[in-house]
């Protein structure tokens, strides 16, 4: 069934509903540069029928690539993290803008929870309107391990700061981020 659903749409798929019987499926394909899109699944005859989109006002619209990277923060830790350039800024297509551009760092809130590839409302907008987006998931983040979390533990101000500003400073380094630039905002 996988394999058959990989011919269907790019991006990550997943099972978001199914008939008692296991012979029909719903299932949703999240994308960076598309709203969600569902599918009709028969499990019988390994075929998709188009149902709908989430965000249908966005079907027209170009959307930017998210790029995933893991960095290091400066004791080593490794940061699994995603940016988004704005249209345009990437004439080859290298994930590289031809030249610095203006950031805007985005943390989510918690500590205890996590950013993840796919279309994410923020850094649209911002890349719409000329920034670079980068969001880091810093020590604490879910999904990484028990460890990861507990990397933040009485960090909240400390590490968990340090994290973010070190993701910053591998932006500019990389050509990605201004360095006379850079904002922040998020949770």
């Amino acid at each position: 069934d996988l394999d058959a659903l990989a011919t269907v749409a790019t991006g990550d798929v997943q099972v978001v509903s199914r008939t008692l019987d296991d012979r029909w499926w719903v299932v949703a394909y999240a994308m960076d540069t598309s709203p969600t899109r569902y599918y009709l699944y028969n499990r019988q005859e390994r075929q998709a029928h188009w149902l709908f989109t989430d965000r249908p006002a966005l079907e027209q619209h170009p959307l930017a690539t998210m790029h995933p990277v893991v960095l290091s923060a400066r004791d080593g830790l490794r940061l699994v993290s995603y940016y988004t350039l704005p249209p345009g800024s990437d004439s080859n297509a290298d994930g590289i803008p031809d030249q610095p551009v203006p950031m805007v760092l985005l943390p989510h809130g918690g500590p205890w929870a996590r950013n993840a590839w796919g279309y994410h409302p923020y850094h649209q907008w911002l890349a719409n309107r000329g920034y670079a987006v980068l969001s880091v998931n810093f020590r604490s983040s879910t999904g990484f391990g028990k460890a990861f979390i507990n990397a933040g533990d009485h960090e909240w101000g400390g590490k968990i700061m340090e994290d973010q500003q070190d993701a910053v400073q591998w932006a500019m380094a990389q050509g990605i981020a201004d360095p006379r630039a850079v904002a922040v905002m998020g949770g």
